[in-house]
């Protein structure tokens, strides 16, 4: 089944692992390995061949001993250990840590394979805010955008957002004063329903608009001013542009 095509880099040479060969996971960088994707590969290798190889790469920076690890193909990896094939794998040199875990990336955008909890959690093992974000995003029920954008005193402009996240680049700012914001808007979301994180995204982006504009704020008035004017806040997040008319009216 080596029916590999050899239009890789110059100098990248295609190397072969014995079907009982061994390679180390990147624990904690990478996605666990999910078993039902396995079965796919297996399935798609028995009718295809195997059509890519696996990237692997040397370090003596994760253990503490030089060891190889899968940067990309763990699936693949155990799909042809389950169908008794040897390992096609090309290896590339990685430096440090955040080499390490930028190449990830990159070749997880390529395939756009990884959501943005994948990144947080490669991104974790090398920045607190990343773990801080990931807690956040437990702990408040928002959608990633909007909590991401909060805790990076963002706009909410979500490609911004999602880029630094995915780059790397993500950092919280003000930390304090952004959770008074997520406890608030917490709140406020008790009066107004929803039925998911994403449902109410226009309220949400609305009202931290109008908090971070806002100089004079009574946020217990505020509340009883929303209690009472529930029905009318219901409609207005159904029309562009009332909400924020209302949110004055009651500050």
């Amino acid at each position: 089944m080596k029916n590999l095509t050899a239009n890789y880099k110059k100098g990248l040479t295609i190397k072969w692992l014995p079907k009982n060969g061994k390679l180390s996971y990147l624990s904690g960088i990478n996605r666990p390995i999910n078993p039902a994707q396995v079965t796919k590969l297996a399935e798609s290798v028995t009718k295809m061949g195997i059509i890519r190889p696996l990237v692997v790469a040397e370090l003596d920076f994760v253990s503490g001993k030089k060891t190889k690890y899968i940067i990309d193909g763990q699936h693949l990896f155990n799909a042809l250990i389950r169908n008794g094939i040897d390992i096609p794998y090309v290896e590339i040199a990685i430096k440090d840590k955040q080499e390490l875990i930028e190449t990830i990336a990159l070749l997880n955008a390529s395939s756009k394979n990884w959501s943005l909890l994948d990144y947080i959690c490669a991104w974790s093992s090398l920045s607190d805010d990343y773990i801080k974000l990931n807690h956040y995003y437990q702990v408040y029920d928002f959608d990633m955008g909007v909590l991401s954008s909060v805790l990076n005193n963002n706009t909410t402009d979500g490609g911004n957002i999602t880029r630094k996240i995915k780059n790397g680049t993500f950092k919280i700012i003000e930390e304090a004063t952004n959770i008074i914001i997520l406890d608030n808007l917490t709140d406020v979301l008790k009066i107004i329903p929803r039925m998911n994180r994403m449902e109410n995204r226009y309220l949400c982006v609305e009202y931290i608009r109008f908090l971070r504009n806002t100089n004079k704020y009574n946020h217990s008035k505020f509340l009883s001013g929303l209690k009472q004017n529930k029905q009318e806040f219901i409609l207005a997040t159904q029309e562009e542009g009332k909400l924020v008319e209302l949110f004055t009216k009651l500050k």
